[in-house]
C-alpha cells in the first residue's frame, strides 16, 4: 500500500510515517508533504498514492482546500487534533478521522477501517483502488451526491438524497427535511447544495427554498399570478414560487 502523509509538524509526521511501518511493514510511504501547494503538485505526478492521511489545519490553510484544486480518487484518513470538522471531512474522500495526540491503536484502527470497507465492495481482495471507485459510486450517477452526511447527537448519519423533502434556510442556518419530518443542519449554502444535487429531481422555488419534486401535491394559483405549492408533507413555512419564475417553473414540472 502506497501512502501520502500530509503533515505541517515535521515530528508528528515522521511518528506517524513510522507508526504506519510498525503496523504494516509493506506500507510504502510516498512522501510527505506540509502545505496545500506542496500536496496539490505532489499529486500531479505519478505515482498516485492509495491512501492519504491528511492533517485538516495545515500552514498554508485548511486541507479541504486541495480537493478544489486537484482530484482525489484514493481514500483519505483525516488528522487533527480539533474534532470540529469531522463532518466536512466525511463529505469529502474521508474514510476515518484520527484525533491527535494518536496512538499506534488509533492509527491501527483507521487503517483496519480502510482495508474492511475495500474488502466489503470487493470480497476477492482488499483493493483500496475498489473503494476509491466505491466512493466516487456513493457520491451519485453523474457526479451528483447521493447521500448528505449529518451531525445529530453526537453520531454521524447519512441522508439519502431521495429521503430530503426539501432544503431551506432558517435564519443564518441551512437545514434539510425528510419526507418523515426529521430536520437537521447542513453545512452548505443552497447555491452550492444546487450544485450538489442538480436540477432534475429539485427545483429553487425561491431564495429560501429548494425543493424535491416529490413534495409536490398540487400547484395553486395565488395572489399577484404566484404559484403557491401544496406539500405532501408538513413543511416548516409556505411555499410559493413568483410570477417571474412560475412559467418556468411548470416547464421543469412537465418536462420531467
Amino acid at each position: 500500500m502506497k501512502v501520502l502523509i500530509v503533515e505541517d509538524e515535521p515530528k508528528t509526521a515522521q511518528d506517524l510515517s513510522e507508526t504506519l511501518q510498525e503496523i504494516d511493514p509493506s506500507i510504502q510511504i510516498l512522501g510527505i508533504t506540509d502545505s496545500i501547494e506542496g500536496t496539490v503538485n505532489f499529486l500531479a505526478y505519478p505515482p498516485s498514492p492509495d491512501l492519504i492521511f491528511l492533517d485538516i489545519q495545515l500552514a498554508d490553510g485548511l486541507s479541504f482546500d486541495i480537493f478544489k484544486e486537484t482530484t482525489i480518487s484514493c481514500p483519505v484518513v483525516f488528522c487533527t487534533a480539533y474534532d470540529e470538522y469531522a463532518l466536512q471531512a466525511f463529505q469529502t474522500n474521508g474514510v476515518a478521522y484520527v484525533l491527535k495526540p494518536f496512538s499506534t491503536a488509533d492509527v491501527r484502527l483507521a487503517l483496519e477501517k480502510v482495508k474492511n470497507l475495500a474488502t466489503f465492495y470487493r470480497a476477492d481482495s482488499p483493493d483500496l483502488r475498489t473503494l476509491a471507485e466505491a466512493i466516487d459510486t456513493l457520491r451519485g450517477s453523474g457526479g451528483l451526491k447521493s447521500n448528505f452526511l449529518v451531525s445529530f447527537r453526537g453520531s454521524f448519519i447519512p441522508i439519502p438524497t431521495k429521503e430530503i423533502a426539501l432544503f431551506y434556510i432558517l435564519g443564518e442556518d441551512v437545514c434539510l427535511q425528510t419526507f418523515k419530518g426529521n430536520t437537521y443542519l447542513v453545512p452548505h449554502s443552497l447555491e452550492e447544495i444546487e450544485r450538489m444535487v442538480g436540477v432534475q429531481q429539485f427545483y429553487r422555488a425561491n431564495r429560501q427554498h429548494f425543493i424535491n419534486f416529490d413534495l409536490i401535491d398540487s400547484v395553486e394559483q395565488d395572489f399577484a399570478r404566484k404559484l403557491k405549492i401544496k406539500p405532501t408533507v408538513k413543511c416548516p413555512d409556505q411555499i410559493t414560487v413568483s410570477k417571474a419564475k412560475a412559467s418556468e417553473f411548470l416547464h421543469w414540472m412537465d418536462a420531467r
